[in-house]
């Protein structure tokens, strides 16, 4: 059987989500729902491309059937979604708390912060990171939450390091932070930020003019000819490292399959764009 691709663009309003065909390079959209909401976050699992949770205002919406249909089951601000280690799913709200759940069914909190949670990134080693809007941020690892050192004001988006572990970079309104210092951007970050893994691993972060690169880990940031601007995401899609996605304030996505190199525009005339989730399912 075929496989075929597929993307959940979570927007302004609502979810649309986009098929692919396998080796096909066009996208074409299949569904769209929660219309009316700002989804934050959307997740697929990675055990499960059927199973999906949709992040907005009004709470976690579920699908079990690949976004056929969706169910409400958790009715609170949420701000972002991850899956962790054990396939948990992961809800940063906006009270701070970081809740978790096998299916969507059970909650249970498993941190507090003083901010809302505006990120959960998931490492390929177990761990979980999640970072709050004053720029706290926590790393789970052995199901124990712990404050990391790296601590910045007004954070917007957190990336990290996989070949060097515990090397995270942030944005803030201003600037990119790393461990080895701080980098005033050309342009206001959006708070999308991204590393892409490999041997020579590639940082990519958005700003309301286009979009930086750079490949010695922050230290140098080149700006990308041909890129979106305003980029409010980044995703790459699992085993393939190669490619990211990229949606953007204007409601267009966009895409590369050379590390950020250069870019092809998939969609446009969408409400803004302000999440990306891609699933395989045959």
């Amino acid at each position: 059987m075929a496989e075929a691709r597929i993307l959940y663009l979570g927007t302004e309003n609502g979810l649309i989500q986009l098929a692919n065909p396998g080796k096909s390079d066009r996208w074409r959209e299949v569904g769209r729902a929660l219309e009316g909401q700002l989804v934050h976050a959307v997740v697929a699992s990675p055990r499960d491309p059927l199973l999906v949770f949709a992040a907005s205002d009004a709470g976690i919406s579920r699908s079990i059937n690949g976004g056929l249909s969706w169910k409400l089951v958790r009715a609170e601000p949420i701000r972002t979604l991850s899956f962790g280690p054990g396939n948990l799913l992961y809800a940063g709200t906006e009270r701070g708390t970081i809740l978790s759940t096998p299916d969507g069914d059970a909650w249970r909190e498993t941190a507090d912060a003083t901010a809302p949670i505006i990120q959960l990134l998931d490492l390929d080693d177990d761990t979980l990171l999640s970072v709050a809007a004053d720029g706290m941020v926590c790393r789970r690892s052995l199901d124990r939450w712990v404050a990391c050192e790296l601590h910045v004001p007004n954070a917007r988006g957190l990336a990290a390091s996989q070949s060097v572990p515990h090397t995270l970079y942030i944005v803030n309104a201003t600037s990119l932070v790393t461990p080895y210092g701080t980098h005033r951007l050309p342009a206001p970050p959006t708070g999308a930020i991204l590393m892409l893994r490999g041997l020579d691993e590639v940082l990519l972060v958005g700003t309301e003019t286009g979009l930086l690169r750079s490949s010695d880990g922050g230290n140098t940031l080149e700006t990308v000819a041909g890129a979106p601007e305003g980029v409010t995401v980044l995703t790459t899609p699992p085993r393939f490292i190669d490619q990211v996605f990229a949606g953007t304030t204007a409601g267009a996505l966009w895409f590369s399959n050379d590390r950020g190199r250069s870019w092809t525009q998939l969609r446009s005339g969408d409400p803004p764009i302000h999440s990306i989730a891609f699933a395989r399912a045959q």
